[in-house]
């Protein structure tokens, strides 16, 4: 059990930590924060603190810099969490404009996050089940060129160019786009590819002269939309984080941000309720132990959850970080179970 001193001066050390990525000595503890103690009082507490697991002692000064055992005492017990009004008013400005996708609600939330943040930001939209196709439609661009516009019923949209070499090419088009929303017509998105081989692909074989051609090309499309539910922003802004001058871990860094798959990890951590605090060996991302990960899930329907998690060094800060997260991901939730219940009247 740490004493009212303790607690105060571990809150000091990682929140001065935090600011200036410098280890803390007890003269600028007792400097900056005006405690009511002598240095040499704070640096017996300092020793208490690191004995005990909450601080370590770097080889290159006399100063303290927090643990993972240190960060996340701070995080369960010691910080609180606050979102200013101007920050809540940027939130609502954003997700006042009820005229886009649940996907563009998404991705701006997520820009938004990394923004307020300064650090990377993740966001996973609903598993692509819960979208149902709802028609693809044709759309001329030029003399020789149509889009093919697939949209499913949360409002997502993809798009598919077609070169047109001549009106029997674009006939056979028609023809594969008519059968395609005769036979697909609310089957769930991950779904689309198995449907198009089974039911699909038969009927254009027996109809269509190029069918192949125009069947790889939907089902391209399909396995693209099936899996593109995935959503950065901010991925430069941990280069420029201290921690990584280091050659080695810039690699491991970049590696795992080319890998869309390491992110799919943080989708069960993030469907706890709440949010949930990883630091540092606690990160589920293969490969980046230094990392602190915080993650909220939110609704986008009655049975489906999409998730936002802000990714840093362990040296963060925790709690304007959580406070964001926590904040956008319920205000997000809010605003698409709204438009669930307007689409459902």
């Amino acid at each position: 059990m740490l004493t009212a001193r303790q607690l105060l001066i571990l809150k000091c050390i990682v929140e001065e930590f935090v600011e200036t990525a410098e280890p803390v000595g007890s003269k600028a503890l007792m400097t900056k924060y005006q405690l009511p103690y002598s240095s040499a009082t704070i640096r017996n507490e300092m020793s208490y603190l690191e004995e005990h697991g909450y601080l370590e002692k770097t080889h290159t000064s006399s100063g303290r810099i927090p643990s993972t055992e240190g960060y996340r005492f701070y995080v369960n017990t010691l910080m609180q969490p606050n979102v200013d009004d101007e920050v809540k008013n940027q939130v609502a400005t954003i997700l006042g404009d009820r005229h886009r996708s649940l996907n563009e609600i998404i991705q701006e939330s997520c820009q938004m996050l990394s923004e307020l943040t300064h650090l990377t930001t993740v966001a996973l939209g609903p598993d692509s089940g819960y979208e149902h196709l709802q028609n693809i439609t044709l759309v001329p661009l030029t003399a020789h060129s149509v889009t093919a516009i697939i949209v499913t019923d949360k409002g997502h949209v993809e798009n598919r160019n077609f070169n047109v070499k001549n009106n029997a090419y674009l006939e056979d088009l028609k023809s594969c786009v008519n059968v395609m929303n005769e036979l697909l017509d609310g089957t769930p998105i991950n779904q689309v590819a198995y449907r198009l081989e089974r039911d699909v692909r038969p009927i254009l074989s027996a109809r269509i002269k190029e069918h192949e051609i125009l069947f790889n090309a939907f089902l391209e499309a399909f396995m693209k939309f099936a899996n593109s539910n995935v959503y950065f922003s901010g991925k430069e802004n941990l280069l420029y984080q201290p921690e990584y001058n280091d050659v080695n871990k810039l690699r491991r860094l970049v590696s795992a941000f080319e890998n869309s798959q390491s992110w799919k990890s943080l989708q069960p951590i993030a469907l706890e309720e709440g949010v949930s605090v990883r630091i540092g060996s606690e990160s589920p991302i293969e490969d980046l132990n230094d990392v602190s990960v915080i993650s909220a899930s939110f609704k986008t329907g009655i049975e489906s959850k999409g998730s936002i998690s802000v990714i840093g060094p362990t040296r963060m800060p925790y709690e304007k970080v959580v406070s964001l997260v926590e904040y956008i991901s319920e205000s997000l939730e809010q605003v698409l179970l709204s438009d669930e219940d307007e689409d459902d009247e």
